[in-house]
């Protein structure tokens, strides 16, 4: 076999991951959508950021996010109320802890802790972001949002340190109000210190609160990706198993039989990727690449096709006389034969899920790589001037 022939079954066994990797993203996304992950996530980071101590290296990292459960709660309350009867008596519990964070009306002594995190999600600013759990819902079950940017969440915060209906918020009412701040407010010593490093710009003081902001998203994006990798890992096993994507299974096919391997290749390298999230559109672009797949005649599936082919790769040419006892997974029924069929049957799913677990940019980015590679072709010879 030639190189192109190495490279062209790369490219086949990286579509047959990118197809993969879409289908199991686009599950996943839908199952995240419906427990709200990625609002619960930014929740956790707004509670570290704002009311929770930073944790210390002797701590569990598991510490440093708790009673995220009991917030969420909290702010489903909320949220049900403002869905019936408005903004208002959300309005009056937030001005009462504004109040109680930012003046000295109440005594050191009865201040409670810290509930920033709230108030930031309960601001007219943001409060409109968040979306019913069910669209057209009118029972109140909301879904916190999934994203807010630094500016808005910037504008929510120095609305709620210092309310100025006038519309100017000068640096000294905010040095002012972030002093009075109670000493177990967590965020009170990290906006000192944006203050500090504003030189009395107001607008210096609201780009430090957006990068400080940023740089904490940046870590919740991080806890999501490491949920998500390894619920994609679990679906890409479950994937090969119900679907049989044997990737060892697959490479034999794609190396051995050549019209196969143009076919997969043409359709390949003409591959579009999928957007990322739960609509039509998107799901409908992921069965598509699925139904693609099982257009090529790879060997995928336990049908009595595809198990004939699985048997017949394995056996170097040679039929196979199934008979339905057979037909389930080409690893078992092939027992009797050899013993090492299983293992590389398992092998080749394991591998399978290990591949879609990267993720779907990830092939997508490599399928790219190795399409430029293959129509670059070899360099040319350098003649020598001597």
């Amino acid at each position: 076999m030639t190189g192109s022939a190495v490279i062209d079954t790369a490219i086949g066994l990286v579509f047959v991951f990118l197809a993969g990797s879409l289908f199991c993203t686009g599950v996943l996304e839908w199952i995240s959508n419906k427990l709200n992950k990625r609002g619960e996530y930014l929740l956790r980071g707004l509670r570290e950021l704002l009311d929770l101590p930073p944790a210390t290296p002797e701590a569990p990292q598991s510490q440093g996010t708790p009673a995220t459960g009991s917030t969420l709660d909290l702010l489903a309350l909320k949220t049900r109320k403002a869905r019936r009867g408005t903004l208002q008596k959300l309005s009056e519990q937030g001005d009462t802890l504004r109040t109680m964070l930012a003046t000295d009306a109440a005594p050191k002594s009865v201040q409670p802790p810290a509930y920033l995190a709230d108030l930031v999600l309960s601001h007219p600013l943001v409060a409109g972001l968040h979306r019913p759990a069910k669209p057209g819902s009118l029972n109140g079950n909301m879904h916190l949002a999934s994203y807010l940017s630094g500016r808005t969440f910037a504008a929510s915060l120095i609305d709620l340190l210092v309310p100025n209906g006038l519309g100017q918020t000068t640096i000294k009412e905010l040095e002012s109000h972030v002093g009075k701040l109670d000493s177990r407010v967590p965020a009170r010593d990290a906006l000192l210190a944006i203050l500090r490093d504003a030189d009395n710009s107001i607008e210096n003081f609201r780009t430090g609160v957006e990068s400080w902001y940023d740089e904490q998203m940046a870590r919740v994006s991080g806890w999501y990706k490491r949920w998500a990798q390894w619920r994609l890992l679990i679906a890409g096993l479950l994937l090969a198993v119900f679907v049989n994507v044997d990737t060892l299974q697959v490479g034999y096919a794609l190396y051995h039989d050549q019209p196969v391997r143009d076919a997969v290749v043409a359709q390949a390298l003409s591959a579009q990727a999928c957007p990322s999230g739960s609509d039509a559109a998107s799901v409908k672009c992921r069965l598509d690449q699925k139904a693609v797949l099982e257009k090529l005649s790879l060997p995928l599936g336990w049908g009595f096709t595809a198990a004939g082919k699985s048997c017949k790769a394995y056996s170097r040419g040679h039929d196979c006389n199934l008979n339905p006892v057979r037909w389930i997974p080409f690893a078992w029924h092939s027992a009797t034969a050899r013993g090492a069929h299983s293992l590389l049957k398992l092998l080749g799913w394991l591998l399978t899920g290990l591949a879609v677990a990267q993720g779907a940019p990830f092939w997508f980015d490599a399928l790219g790589k190795l399409g430029s590679l293959r129509t670059a072709g070899r360099r040319p010879a350098v003649s020598n001037p001597s």
